[in-house]
């Protein structure tokens, strides 16, 4: 790092992203994080590597993108509500029952991978001929049912159980890359914004603009994300008993399958379609930063090689004045010249004549 570069990135920015780099440094065996896999997506590791060795910049999380089968938390009961002072009850919101209940840590992963899902066996059905020449069927292959810990079911979905709560859902999701880079200033923000928009991330922003007023320094975050890329489907729901009946209450929930093996394998189709996207995508955008950043740090380097109280930084008020007084002398020097010039001819006229 060049001594311009020390002076302009804010030391709580190179506290913090110290204190990141330990933590990646961490050996996989040892090395946590929130994120339901627990660690950094190989897929991905280049990228950070690349992004963190950059200056004024280091990632705070990251996904590769990634197929997963979620299953809803449980909806808290409905509430009564009361219409407020002088309106009827029918003003009265209703009540969402199929509204995904908020919080970190509510419901459970079902299912999880970070990469395309390969066939691994012949599909369900099919034969295979036996040294004899008579056809036989092939063990069925475990089901994309199965690998999702789905039962399966009839199609219909249940209806609200008799306190009138609607079932837990389970959802299907494709979700493209996303990553959080903490950035040193907006400057170095900039080309990390440039380069995930022209890369096909064309909803990446600053993640909050109160980063910019905080006490130990601003650290601005880039989202890097591109929302077109999702697919959500729901497939499933989960059966489980009213609370009124503490033996079915306390009794394992069955998940159930709303969809046949046929959508899955279509959804799983078309998830995998948009991980060669996703990855596409994510090799421009590597690309694209690594050339803006390079251009903005050898634009910084000129523009800012003459660091303010250094000998040969020059105030811009008195650079203008210097500049045109330099101009005027010049001006003076050519009308000399000329007035010289006018004279020499003069004098050779005479001595002519």
């Amino acid at each position: 790092m060049s001594e311009s570069e020390k002076d302009t990135i804010p030391e709580t920015f190179v506290s913090r992203k110290s204190k990141i780099l330990a933590e990646l440094s961490i050996p996989d065996a040892e090395y946590t994080d929130l994120s339901p896999k627990g660690s950094v997506d190989e897929g991905i590791r280049d990228l950070i590597r690349d992004i963190n060795a950059l200056p004024g910049l280091v990632t705070t999380s990251s996904c590769a993108g990634r197929i997963s089968v979620f299953l809803e938390g449980r909806k808290s009961k409905p509430q009564p509500q009361q219409a407020p002072l002088g309106q009827n009850e029918s003003f009265n919101e209703p009540q969402r029952q199929f509204v995904p209940s908020g919080g970190k840590g509510a419901g459970k992963w079902l299912f999880v991978s970070h990469e395309p899902l390969k066939e691994d066996a012949v599909p369900l059905g099919s034969v295979s001929g036996s040294e004899s020449g008579r056809p036989e069927e092939t063990k069925p292959t475990r089901s994309l049912c199965e690998r999702f810990g789905l039962e399966p079911g009839d199609g219909k979905p249940p209806g609200m159980n008799q306190q009138g709560r609607a079932p837990r859902l389970v959802r299907f999701h494709f979700e493209p890359m996303i990553l959080h880079i903490m950035t040193a200033t907006l400057h170095h923000a900039h080309p990390v914004l440039s380069a995930a928009s022209a890369s096909g991330f064309r909803e990446s922003g600053l993640q909050s603009l109160r980063c910019l007023d905080a006490e130990d320094g601003p650290s601005p975050i880039v989202a890097v994300r591109s929302a077109g890329l999702s697919l959500e489907s729901v497939i499933g729901y989960c059966e489980e008993g009213d609370d009124d009946n503490e033996d079915l209450a306390d009794s394992e929930p069955v998940i159930r399958s709303l969809v046949t093996e046929e959508y899955l394998q279509m959804l799983v189709a078309m998830s995998n379609e948009r991980f060669s996207v996703n990855t596409e995508r994510k090799e421009r955008f590597r690309s694209s930063m690594l050339d803006l950043c390079a251009a903005a740090h050898s634009r910084g380097a000129k523009t800012k090689g003459k660091a303010k109280g250094s000998a040969d930084w020059e105030d811009p008020e008195k650079r203008r004045e210097r500049k045109k007084a330099e101009g005027l002398w010049r001006k003076k020097q050519l009308e000399e010249q000329k007035k010289k010039e006018e004279q020499e001819g003069a004098q050779g006229d005479v001595d002519m004549s």
